[in-house]
């Protein structure tokens, strides 16, 4: 019995291993012993299901770690190598990511574009497997709160409240908030892809 033994470590494996399974059978094996020996570390012989998904959960779903497995095999005569985890790729994250960053300048061009724009851009993130809910979290709330701005700097501007350089920086802010989140989304893919 070795000190991973642990169900939820078990069941975290297996799932790697059947998500990975377009792998070649070496590179598969190869990836899971990987994973074994860092969960010896970091579970050892730890029984607390909290302490052991707390574990799990610093390592990455099994999804995101067979995406990062994926990124790193070589493509033969430009086809992918196999099927990609449903909810994670490449171009999918690239396309979020964007979405979401050019969300308050869409919503400042125009509201029923930008409101497009920013819902097509909230789907795609909270339907991938790509980042972890706290990613997705925070993301959402940059990018929901530049909208808001918009409003505010215009019920402020009309009540005499607010002058030109607070506009002028509120209007910055709801284009900043979603390029902050854009580029956040886009580093924690790539953390993940190397995890």
């Amino acid at each position: 019995m070795t000190r991973t033994a642990h169900p939820l470590v078990t069941d975290y494996l297996a799932t790697v291993g059947r998500e990975a399974s377009f792998l070649p059978a070496e590179r598969r094996e190869e990836l899971l012993a990987d994973l074994r020996e860092h969960l010896d570390v970091a579970v050892g012989e730890e029984r607390d299901p909290e302490t052991v998904r707390a574990a799990l959960d610093r390592l990455g779903s099994p999804a995101a770690i067979v995406a990062a497995a994926r990124a790193e095999e070589p493509e033969t005569a430009g086809a992918p190598a196999g099927p990609r985890p449903e909810g994670v790729s490449k171009g999918r994250t690239t396309h979020t990511a964007v979405l979401l960053g050019v969300s308050g300048l869409a919503v400042l061009l125009g509201s029923y574009v930008g409101l497009i724009v920013l819902i097509a851009g909230l789907v795609l993130l909270w339907t991938s497997d790509a980042w972890e809910r706290g990613t997705k979290v925070l993301s959402t709330a940059l990018v929901v709160l530049a909208p808001l701005a918009l409003p505010l700097s215009g019920l402020l501007g009309a009540a005499g409240r607010i002058g030109p350089t607070e506009l002028l920086v509120l209007l910055v802010t709801a284009v900043a908030l979603p390029v902050v989140a854009a580029v956040r989304l886009i580093r924690a893919a790539r953390r993940t892809a190397r995890a």
